[in-house]
Parts: structure tokens; sequence; C-alpha cells
């Protein structure tokens, strides 16, 4: 049996589970059952924390896919993991260092159902040549191909909304350099940004941090916060040097117990 607690942050929904009072081994299979939506839990992805694996880090974070796949990052569920340990008590309420597969992440606590995260600036990368021939036989002209922990396609169109990015993730997909690559389509509306992501291994979610912080990053100016609205609703973004500061929610949805199968 394995306790875990539901969560969402911005309408990207989790479970957590603690392995610092009780380890769990999960294999992948199990993973898929639970995420499953009308037999299972349902998730977009499950958390589990861990002890660190570097003596300056508070904890080791891993995001598992509804899927079963392993995520390098997920920005959403580090404020969900901060608000689960500050509520069970697992650690003191104040700044924490969060080692995770791709990079560590400073959470810090706020008075309200919301969490601060710092991090580096996300990096922009170069698509190789023949991928970006075939990005525009595909009708993509305006994109950025970002590192933010996760790797993101983040492509600007007006067509936010009516935009098929289902047909197109999986078209991507197929090729084995966008296999793990999340993709997002973003629009300018007035001083926010509008943002859909179709996350690998999960797919379309009702929002998705790293994407934020991945379209924030060349959108942003330095210490003007903006906005990120997405289905789940908005995170708050500011730049400061060559950090990202992201401002969001983190909510309890219920808590119960697992029967392992």
């Amino acid at each position: 049996m394995v306790k875990f607690k539901k969560m969402h942050g911005n309408g990207n929904d989790f479970i957590v589970i603690e392995n610092l009072t009780k380890m769990h081994a999960l294999s992948k299979s199990q993973i898929i059952k639970m995420g499953d939506r009308k037999k299972g839990l349902g998730f977009d992805q499950l958390i589990t924390i861990n002890p660190p694996k570097n003596s300056k880090h508070d904890f080791y974070v891993k995001f598992f896919n509804s899927d079963g796949s392993e995520a390098d990052m997920c920005m959403n569920g580090v404020r969900s993991v901060g608000a689960f340990l500050w509520e069970a008590r697992l650690a003191p309420k104040k700044p924490l260092l969060l080692g995770t597969k791709s990079k560590p992440i400073l959470i810090k606590p706020m008075g309200t159902k919301k969490v601060k995260i710092l991090l580096d600036c996300p990096l922009q990368n170069k698509v190789p040549k023949i991928e970006a021939q075939f990005l525009g036989k595909c009708g993509l002209k305006k994109y950025k191909f970002i590192n933010a922990g996760n790797q993101h396609l983040i492509i600007e169109t007006k067509k936010i909304f009516s935009f098929d990015l289902d047909g197109l993730s999986s078209k991507l997909r197929k090729r084995k350099f966008f296999t793990g690559v999340n993709i997002s389509l973003f629009s300018k509306h007035k001083k926010n940004l509008e943002l859909r992501t179709n996350e690998a291994g999960a797919g379309e979610t009702l929002s998705c941090g790293s994407a934020a912080a991945a379209t924030a990053s060349f959108n942003i100016n330095d210490r003007l916060p903006i906005k990120i609205i997405s289905a789940g609703g908005e995170l708050s973004l500011r730049k400061i040097n060559d950090k990202l500061e992201m401002t969001g929610p983190a909510e309890f949805i219920c808590e119960g117990t697992w029967l392992k199968k």
C-alpha cells in the first residue's frame, strides 16, 4: 500500500509520494495503472520526494509521466513538493533547494496557497537543419527551441485555440529528435501571454511550468513581471539578472492509499 496526496499546480495535477519516512518502489506498470484516469488515480505526473543525492540539496525529486516515462523537470510540480513538505512538517517552512534530474531549483514559501521558485534563465538552442526544414514543411516559421530543464519547442501563433496541437505533437514525435520534447503554442495578448502545451509522456495539460518559463525567457524584460495564462490559471514571472522567478499556486485536492497491485 502506498500513501499519497493528490495536488495541482495551476491545473497541472500530481500524485505526490514521500520516500522519506518509508521507501516505495514503484514499477513502470504500476505508475501507468495509477495514472489511468478511468481505472486508477489519474495524474499528469507522479512525483516522489527522496533524500538528497547532493549534500548541498535538501531533497531529491523525481517526476514520472502518466505513460510511466521519467521527466527531467516539472516546475508546477516542485511548487507542489514545497507545499507538501511544509504541510506535512517534513521540512521547516523556509526556502529549500531541491535536486532534480536536470538542475537544482530553489523554492520559497509564501503566505497564501502559492509558492515561489527561482531558477536559472532557460537557454535557447538551435534546431538541427534537417529538423528545421521539417518544421518549415509543417508550416511553422516563428518558433524557438528552449531548454528549461525539459526541452521545449515554443511556437508563436495567433490560432492558439483552434490549432491542432495534438495532431502536430503526434506528427513531430514520430521523429527521434522531438520524441521527448514538450510542444507549446503561445500568443501575445496585451501585456500577457497565452499558452497551450502538449507534454511528452502526458499529452496536453492545463498548465506547464517549464513551458511558461521557456516562453517567458524571450518575452520578458528585467524586473517587469509578465503573466502566462493557460487553461489551468496563471503564473507570474520576473527576470532578475540571470534568474527567473516564478510564482504560482500549489494546492491539495485529496489524500488516500493506493492498494498496490
